[in-house]
């Protein structure tokens, strides 16, 4: 031992051993007064930094505004968060034990705190960090909603102090079903993929599988877990790995037998939540509604307000609106053939930076895994024959057949049109599960656009709109946005104007070449009709049902080009209109809304009411914040309205829209077609005594459709696929009115006569005239005099044959 040990150890032992105790006490009661002086400190700058727990109650959580049908069914959600706030026994229990076992198992015996969660969350982050893995928090469900209420997201230790504090307190306030109720509705347990917050009842059940057990298990972790879904969610690990995680969790829970939770494990992730919403259906109605609301009340009412909105959507009407614009604008454009401007992928940069192969590409239009007959979608060409191709449409590959390819290549040769890395558009025909067969036919995304509007004319409500071939691809709404030339389907408001300026039905008119100078600009206009033929002496009633050009020019001419514009805003077209004799042809640009609003003013009685969409508004407590009056006012008498719908019947039982007659043994119809010069617009417009739709066909840049590409031919097939399907959907006796839109007639008003006229001459009908009619006229305006011979031979036609052919 050294010196200096030797003098420390001798000092060492000559210290009092009392007096070392009392520093050693000192020194702890020092660090316990300390200690707790800071515990208290942090407890008091916590204590003031703390909210009042009141907010609770009147908390109100972001909710996505509700749009429903005419029919009260929701049929939309509009919001950054869709949530529905339930109660504790609304949520389905399987979906409650997912989520328990996996976020707090002990929830229902804590005090807002789980000291045992902590420790056992200490111990997975320990073997966490080990594996190189995400940390995961030891929070109870009390504490996340207390945290996601109140508290901000960085993690310090005066963070997890107030987290602590404020979910004791909670505890003691409210009960552990409120707590929970509180969690779901904070959007805690949220479904990212669809964006949708919160869990309802409904909404839960109809995300969660059905078909078994094991499924309903494999659906209930995964909300309950929380995990991403999307299309691809079947090829990530990750997915598969946290679904059995929750499963395993269930199963030592108790919650669940082994046997269930590995029965649960082999079902594969495959399935996204129901509910997607398909934006292609309605939506540019849609778009109406969340503009209107947005102008009205602000963004923030309608993404997170939780607004009702009750719209008049008739959503089968929708539906078959929809589908009606893109079979009818497939149809056009297979008329025009095939065209070759098809994306290849293998001159594309950006498939080429991808690195992929044509198997391994993913287009972005996938966005779904959905894949069933019926459906058109996007595809990839791997390889092309003459009488087959195969193509690869996202996970599938699907076999293409050359039937009813002659449209894109005569002798239906696909090789010759199509070659590796195309990116073409399929219809898939058929899909054997069994098999593994998918086999499709060839289709081409139009380049046309059409709209198409449906109101009810007796209300105003608009009970369908489309706006063009897609919303997904093009926002701009065509039914509202856009003003487009008329066309012959301006003619009923001239027509009209006629009536109420001493014509009738039967007024005689020469159809011959005219010309009309203008006194002004010194020019000369000259009409030409539609065939460029002329048809001699004809009735007015002829005149419209054959859309001849030459006649209507006259009949403006003789009642004066502002009386045409006159009637026209009368009718409530509010686009520019100049009283100029081409009203006549219908040059001046209109909308599709004003016009299907104008023509309901003939079944109405001569009654025109403001169209609109939007029925009623309330706020998310249920206090109504708007409801919609009727806006009507007289447009024309009802006679006069009753006698232009008789002579529109004729359009359809004769005239150009006579492809529709197939109809007229379920309802009443009449209409106007209407086409422009070079063919760029192409209308029809008809009605029932209760429906009145619209459709236009045309291209964006206004450049022609293509010859003969008229409204007869290009817009009335859509109205007639639309029109047809709402007479078979009111034919069905699952409906509690099947009669609402069959056999009705038009009804007649009072002062208006019935007489047997000679629909050639528009004279009072002989035993001998073979074509006889019973033409309607205003009481005091028929005809005075009988038909004779020499009457009917000067209504030879212009080139000196018979104009008329006998009809039976």
């Amino acid at each position: 031992m050294t010196p200096a040990k030797k003098i420390f150890k001798i000092r060492f032992r000559k210290i009092d051993r009392k007096k070392a105790l009392k520093i050693l006490f000192g020194a702890a009661f020092i660090g316990t007064a300390l200690l707790l002086g800071a515990v208290f400190g942090t407890y008091v700058a916590v204590r003031k930094t703390l909210p009042d727990l009141s907010g609770l109650e009147s908390y109100e959580p972001a909710l996505s505004t509700k749009v429903s049908a005419d029919d009260d069914q929701v049929v939309r959600e509009i919001g950054t968060e869709k949530r529905t706030i339930v109660t504790y026994d609304q949520i389905p229990i399987v979906l409650r034990d997912a989520i328990l076992a996996t976020e707090d198992p002990h929830f229902f015996k804590h005090r807002g705190v789980d000291f045992r969660g902590v420790l056992r969350s200490v111990k997975e982050n320990a073997l966490n960090i080990f594996r190189r893995r995400k940390l995961h928090g030891g929070s109870t469900i009390t504490q996340q909603v207390a945290r996601k209420l109140f508290l901000h997201p960085l993690q310090t230790l005066q963070r997890k102090f107030a987290e602590w504090y404020v979910s004791v307190q909670i505890e003691k306030k409210y009960s552990k079903d409120r707590i929970f109720e509180m969690y779901q509705q904070q959007g805690v347990a949220e479904q990212h993929a669809e964006g949708r917050q919160g869990i309802s009842q409904q909404s839960a059940e109809q995300t969660l599988v059905r078909q078994d057990p094991a499924g309903l298990l494999a659906q209930a972790q995964q909300l309950g877990a929380q995990v991403v879904l999307h299309q691809r969610a079947v090829e990530r690990p990750f997915h598969l790995e946290r679904r059995n995680h929750v499963l395993t969790r269930m199963e030592e829970e108790g919650m669940i037998t082994p046997a269930r939770a590995e029965e649960g494990r082999k079902k594969p992730i495959s399935v996204l939540p129901a509910g997607r919403e398909d934006y292609d259906f309605g939506g540019y109605f849609f778009e109406e509604v969340r503009r209107a609301i947005v102008e009205k009340y602000g963004e923030d009412a309608l993404y997170k307000g939780g607004m009702k909105v009750s719209t008049t959507l008739n959503a089968s009407f929708q539906k078959f609106a929809d589908e009606a614009v893109q079979n009818g604008l497939r149809r056009y454009d297979k008329r025009h053939g095939w065209r070759r401007d098809k994306v290849n992928l293998l001159a594309d940069e950006t498939f080429k930076a991808s690195g992929k192969k044509l198997e391994e590409y993913r287009l972005k239009s996938w966005v779904t895994p959905r894949l069933e007959p019926g459906d058109i979608e996007e595809a990839i060409v791997l390889e092309a024959g003459k009488k087959e191709a195969r193509v690869k449409v996202k996970d599938y590959s699907v076999r293409l057949t050359n039937e009813g390819a002659e449209w894109a290549v005569p002798n239906k040769a696909l090789d010759a049109i199509l070659k590796p890395g195309d990116v073409v558009e399929v219809k898939v025909k058929s899909k054997d599960a069994e098999k593994g067969e998918t086999i499709a036919t060839l289709e081409q995304e139009p380049l046309a656009q059409a709209a198409l509007v449906a109101i009810d004319p007796r209300t105003g409500q608009i009970k369908a709109m489309v706006g063009g071939s897609s919303f997904r691809r093009t926002q701009l709404n065509r039914a509202t946005q856009t003003a487009r030339q008329a066309g012959s389907s301006m003619k009923p408001f001239i027509y009209t104007a006629a009536l109420e300026h001493g014509f009738t039905a039967a007024s005689r008119i020469v159809d011959e070449p005219t010309d009309f100078p203008d006194p002004w600009s010194g020019t000369v206009w000259t009409p030409r009709n539609y065939d460029r033929k002329y048809e001699g002496m004809i009735t007015f009633r002829t005149g419209l049902e054959e859309s001849r050009n030459v006649i209507t020019a006259k009949i403006l001419d003789s009642i004066s080009p502002q009386t045409g514009v006159d009637y026209a805003k009368r009718f409530g077209l509010t686009t520019t209109l100049y009283p100029y004799l081409s009203l006549a042809l219908g040059t001046f640009e209109v909308n599709l809304v004003e016009m299907v609003s104008a023509y309901g003013v003939f079944p109405d009685k001569g009654i025109r009411i403001r169209p609109y969409f939007i029925s009623r508004v309330e706020d998310r407590d249920g206090n109504l914040l708007e409801e919609h009056a009727l806006e009507a006012e007289e447009v024309i008498s009802p006679q006069t309205a009753y006698l232009m719908t008789h002579l529109m019947e004729g359009v359809v039982q004769r005239g150009t829209a006579a492809a529709a007659g197939g109809f007229l043994n379920d309802t009443a119809l009449a209409g106007k077609t209407g086409t422009t010069d070079d063919y760029t617009d192409a209308w029809y417009i008809g009605f029932s005594p209760s429906l009145c739709a619209g459709v236009w066909v045309g291209n964006d840049d206004n450049s022609t459709l293509g010859r003969n590409e008229t409204g007869a031919v290009a817009a009335l097939p859509i109205w007639m696929e639309f029109f047809g399907r709402v007479l078979k959907d009111a034919k069905k006796t699952d409906r509690s009115s099947p009669s609402e839109f069959l056999q009705e007639e038009f009804e007649v008003p009072p002062n208006i006569h019935f007489v047997a006229i000679d629909r050639k001459t528009g004279l009072l009908a002989t035993p001998q005239c073979k074509w006889r009619f019973m033409e309607a006229f205003l009481e005091g305006t028929e005809p005075s005099r009988l038909c004779s011979l020499l009457d009917h031979i000067a209504t030879l036609d212009y080139a000196g044959s018979s104009r008329a052919r006998e009809e039976h």
